[in-house]
């Protein structure tokens, strides 16, 4: 199910992005519908990224790296 929202742009957004809709031919609503999934799943990502470091840091301290060697 859909529910519409409705946003107001400034006109040189809206521009970018009716152009960048017709550049990939989809939609503007297919594009920004993307943009928010998109945007959502970095900040969750982000999220979960510093709850991981939080804890890391409670252990030791640990690099970016070394996180990475413990979850692949």
């Amino acid at each position: 199910m859909q529910e519409a929202i409705t946003i107001n742009l400034p006109v040189d957004v809206k521009a970018s992005l009716e152009l960048r809709s017709k550049i990939e031919a989809i939609s503007s609503t297919e594009l920004i519908e993307r943009a928010v999934r998109e945007y959502l799943l970095v900040r969750q990502f982000r999220s979960l990224r510093k709850k991981m470091l939080n804890k890391a840091d409670l252990q030791g301290d640990f690099t970016d790296e070394d996180i990475f060697e413990m979850v692949s």
